[in-house]
């Protein structure tokens, strides 16, 4: 069995993540559990041993059941955070990616839903303005105003909270 690029040490937790930026008419997917409060973008944790563009290609099999082409990286991101009495330092992946065929374009409610685990996962398109960006919670901020614009080569960002 394969394991997370993940640990944890007393109250601190390291992880290692690759995320998909898909855009469509002036949206991008986004993503969040019932539970969490924040939308984030679709992906997850590497496995050891495993590129980050392969952990891309795996979880969005796992989750939108869509196979896309992932290049390079358009941002990587470290990010230092707190989550659940947890202090988080993140490392993440974020590439373009064209939007799969079978990935319904629906604004303004649910596109998609995913069962994993006890988590009810939900997928939505969000317009991509930073007036409603600032409305919803999409983590990370940092990274709002790139997702935007993506930049023309890779960027790596550094940032708290």
């Amino acid at each position: 069995m394969t394991v997370d690029l993940s640990f944890r040490a007393f109250d601190q937790h390291f992880n290692v993540r690759s995320a998909a930026i898909i855009q469509k008419e002036g949206h991008i997917l986004c993503t969040t559990a019932d539970d969490l409060g924040f939308w984030f973008l679709p992906g997850g944790r590497l496995k050891r041993g495993e590129s980050s563009a392969a952990a891309l290609k795996r979880e969005l099999r796992e989750e939108l059941n869509a196979d896309v082409d992932v290049v390079a990286p358009h941002i990587i991101a470290e990010s230092f955070f707190s989550l659940d009495h947890l202090h988080y330092h993140e490392l993440a992946f974020y590439f373009a990616v064209s939007c799969p065929p079978n990935l319904p374009f629906i604004v303004g409610k649910d596109c998609h839903h995913l069962i994993e685990g006890e988590r009810h996962y939900r997928y939505r398109w969000i317009e991509l303005s930073p007036e409603m960006l600032s409305e919803i919670d999409l983590q990370p901020r940092a990274l709002h105003a790139h997702f935007i614009d993506l930049p023309p080569k890779p960027l790596h960002i550094m940032f708290n909270g």
